[in-house]
């Protein structure tokens, strides 16, 4: 992984508020590890998902996707977000690392990272 590499992110279709990218397109929960993610955000490793692939692959295990956002290793570096290539569950899984950072500090980084995701717009939908 490079710092050009993406990092996909799948958005909840409960997170979704319209249907082309703007500022209300999805929140930043998005961004945003939720309580039984002990702090760290799922992603898919660019380098080895395409964004049609990560959707794909996160459907057909019983999930639902509105679509695939992306933000780069770099920009999460910019934000001092630690990026973990685990492999865990699935090989091409990496988190970023949210843990030590007050809820207040959480959700401004989780709205930077979606500032960059609505900059590059989509790269996958549901059809």
């Amino acid at each position: 992984m490079n710092l050009e590499t993406l990092l996909l992110r799948q958005v909840n279709p409960s997170f979704v508020q319209g249907d082309t990218i703007s500022t209300q397109v999805f929140t930043s929960q998005t961004f945003r590890p939720s309580p039984k993610d002990e702090g760290k955000l799922s992603v898919y490793q660019g380098d080895k998902f395409n964004a049609g692939e990560s959707f794909d692959h996160f459907i057909k295990r019983s999930y639902a996707s509105a679509g695939v956002v992306a933000v780069s290793k770099l920009e999460c570096d910019t934000e001092a977000l630690p990026v973990n290539e685990d492999n865990d569950p699935f090989e091409g899984h990496c988190s970023i690392d949210y843990n030590g950072l007050s809820s207040g500090q959480i959700d401004k980084k989780a709205k930077k990272l979606k500032s960059y995701a609505r900059v590059r717009g989509w790269l996958h939908q549901m059809n």
